[in-house]
């Protein structure tokens, strides 16, 4: 049996959910669920055992949400300034630690499955820690990404809205894209919709 590789799991959740309005969507509730319990819930669901929960917007109420859950907190002071000083707040948070990479989830994806960061995390250690994974979904691609410790320098300058995108162009051909059956990779909750069939 091919053993997996350790893999930190980090779920930002640190966003000012601009485009809901004043409300802050991790705390709404999806099937009678807070949204960012459902998210944690699914990576716990998937035996992730190191899970880092990156805030920054009303941390209080997102922590409050989580009390009682395995997870560590990750604050980043600097949240207005855009996903990126997210991702970078959660590597710095665990470059000390022997993990072979990281996973990143949207905290706002509360109907990916659990099977999918699974797949995820065995396609990691199939192709030896080397590649950074992608899911595609029916050609689109979404989360969670998973970034080789190699990776760790460069995810920890990064800043502003556009998140690793500019480091996955840079190193496209260091990509295994993994295609899935789950529409909730890519339905982030930006603005109230249906749950996906």
């Amino acid at each position: 049996m091919m053993a997996l590789l350790r893999l930190a799991t980090i779920i930002l959740a640190a966003g000012q959910s601009q485009r809901m309005g004043s409300v802050n969507k991790l705390l709404m509730p999806v099937d009678g669920q807070p949204m960012i319990q459902r998210v944690v819930g699914v990576a716990i669901e998937a035996n992730s055992t190191d899970i880092h929960v990156v805030t920054g917007h009303e941390r209080n109420q997102v922590q409050s949400c989580l009390d009682g859950y395995d997870v560590n907190f990750v604050f980043n002071g600097s949240y207005r300034l855009g996903m990126g000083t997210s991702i970078a707040k959660g590597i710095r948070a665990i470059a000390t630690q022997d993990y072979h990479g990281a996973m990143f989830l949207l905290g706002d994806l509360p109907y990916i499955k659990a099977a999918t960061l699974s797949l995820v995390a065995e396609m990691f250690a199939k192709y030896e820690g080397r590649k950074i994974l992608i899911p595609n979904y029916r050609g689109k691609p979404g989360h969670p990404v998973v970034f080789p410790r190699e990776f760790f320098d460069e995810l920890q300058l990064l800043s502003g809205d556009q998140g690793a995108k500019e480091l996955r162009g840079k190193y496209r051909s260091r990509i295994a894209r993994i295609e899935v059956d789950d529409p909730g990779t890519t339905r982030d909750m930006d603005a109230p919709q249906p749950k996906p069939d």
